[in-house]
């Protein structure tokens, strides 16, 4: 083989390096639509919350409704509680996804893409974020689901799901869905907690890009070990209070 052949085969294989390296770093790279959601956030769920002690950098992910699916039908049930806010705090609104022996046929994936647009006229409300413990036989209509939203949110809205630790790691089901993050739920984990808690220990990572770049946890369970720089969601059991809030966050430094 001559030189020329050598140099050429040599810049072909940096060529490959240089595409593989980008698709790497293009899919842990975090979407920019997650630029205006705050790296500190609240999720409020259903109970009253006044949350005006919030300050900047710091918002909020409200459960804003519940989607009830059973057989073919579709019930809503809107927040009952009271959220209070700063105008200025940035607002993710929540909607959470209950299965009963549900079809999942496509008039309910459409009304799951009707009630989060009408979630998008609240004031304050930056994106969506789905919560569904989706079974096996429920996943490929939550893809497809989550495919349709993405393309009917406003193209600067940014859409996010919850996500089971399995799913961060040896199920990895969700890796390619067009959402723009997914966040590990690291609490209330049952089965596999102890291995996850583990993995984290020793410093693994998340093996899906999508999950990469935030982290969910409670304020009622000890706190894993986190790589740090990721965006937080924080649980609270009933009522948020300031002093949890800082408990949490000083925990979290």
């Amino acid at each position: 083989m001559g030189k020329e052949d050598s140099r050429a085969l040599l810049m072909r294989g940096l060529g490959f390096l240089a595409i593989f390296l980008l698709g790497a770093f293009s899919c842990n790279r975090e979407s920019t639509r997650m630029h205006a959601i705050p790296l500190r956030m609240l999720w409020a769920w259903e109970s009253p919350q006044d949350l005006r002690f919030l300050t900047d950098g710091e918002g909020v992910a409200f459960l804003a409704g519940e989607m009830h699916f059973e057989g073919h039908s579709t019930r809503w049930q809107p927040r009952r509680n009271p959220l209070k806010v700063n105008p200025a705090t940035p607002l993710m609104a929540v909607i959470r996804l209950e299965s009963h022996s549900a079809v999942l046929d496509e008039s309910q994936e459409r009304e799951l893409v009707h009630r989060a647009m009408q979630c998008m006229k609240l004031p304050g409300v930056l994106g969506i974020q789905i919560d569904f413990d989706a079974v096996p036989s429920e996943r490929s209509w939550y893809a497809q689901a989550v495919r349709r939203l993405r393309t009917t949110l406003p193209d600067k809205a940014p859409l996010t799901i919850t996500a089971l630790g399995s799913w961060c790691w040896d199920d990895p089901w969700i890796d390619g869905l067009p959402a723009d993050e997914a966040v590990p739920m690291l609490f209330r984990m049952s089965a596999g907690e102890s291995d996850i808690r583990r993995r984290l220990s020793r410093g693994e990572d998340v093996r899906v890009g999508l999950a990469s770049h935030s982290w969910g946890v409670s304020t009622d369970e000890p706190l894993p070990a986190l790589k740090k720089g990721r965006r937080i969601y924080a649980f609270h059991p009933g009522s948020w209070t300031e002093s949890a809030w800082q408990e949490i966050r000083e925990k979290l430094r």
